[in-house]
């Protein structure tokens, strides 16, 4: 499916065809069915459950009772969510596999960017966060399986890139789910100079702080940037960016081959 299938079109801007940026800043919240929870939403498709997006919670709010039924990965700006393994926090990124099932409370409020890549389901009756979850049977899942992973992103030792001026922080190879994908952080230094990379799948990017050009046009965090299945861009910073990558195929160099996000050759 193109991403652009499921985009709120009317908040976005396209930077070349196939590229939409989202500036956080001027995305307008949404309530969320709970009521206690809103929501920045930039692509969702309740007929699959794909979603990307931002989520706050207020203090003392519960997620409700859910299943996740493909995997989800959400990324601490500020704030902890607790369940019954524990609680993840501010600079981590949390991942629930396929078959996850708890319910999660928020002492302190959070915030979190998230990207789903299937359907959450609820119990018939009940009430969850999540905007496009639908009542079904939750089945019981492998008590065995934790319901989430932490993984701290400033604890994962940063790996030099073919591409000058960038740096890698693995979080994610999606080992054990069916799919070949990638989740992690690139680190552009200042005047880091423009890199063309062509991307063989759909890539999402959320730029936490910093200035990002794409296509010499300047992004600045917080903001989405999306790249549809072939699309190749020229990526570079002035000033430093960090930034997070899901990316569910290669993005290489054309010119020397290089990959971006951990498929391959560094």
């Amino acid at each position: 499916m193109s991403s652009s299938a499921a985009l709120l079109a009317a908040s976005s801007h396209q930077i070349a065809p196939g590229i939409y940026a989202y500036n956080l800043e001027s995305l307008p919240w949404r309530a969320m069915p709970r009521g206690t929870a809103r929501e920045k939403c930039v692509r969702r498709d309740d007929a699959t459950g794909l979603y990307l997006g931002m989520i706050q919670f207020d203090p003392l709010t519960r997620s409700g009772v859910h299943q996740h039924l493909a995997t989800a990965t959400s990324y601490f700006l500020a704030g902890s969510l607790t369940d019954y393994q524990g609680t993840t926090g501010e600079g981590n990124v949390g991942i629930n596999l396929a078959g996850a099932t708890h319910d999660a409370v928020s002492y302190t409020g959070c915030t979190l960017v998230s990207r789903l890549e299937g359907p959450v389901v609820i119990p018939d009756g009940g009430l969850a966060v999540h905007p496009h979850a639908a009542s079904s049977a939750v089945h019981a899942s492998n008590v065995e399986v934790p319901p989430d992973i932490s993984v701290p992103l400033h604890a994962t030792s940063p790996v030099p890139t073919r591409f000058p001026g960038v740096m890698r922080r693995p979080l994610f190879d999606y080992a054990g789910t069916g799919d070949d994908r990638r989740l992690c952080a690139l680190q552009l230094w200042p005047r880091t100079p423009a890199l063309r990379v062509a991307h063989a799948a759909l890539t999402d990017f959320f730029l936490l702080a910093g200035d990002l050009r794409v296509n010499g046009q300047s992004v600045s965090g917080p903001a989405f940037v999306l790249f549809e299945p072939g699309v190749e861009a020229s990526l570079s910073s002035e000033y430093g960016c960090l930034l997070l990558a899901w990316a569910e195929g290669p993005g290489r160099s054309p010119d020397s081959g290089a990959e971006l996000y951990g498929f391959g050759s560094a």
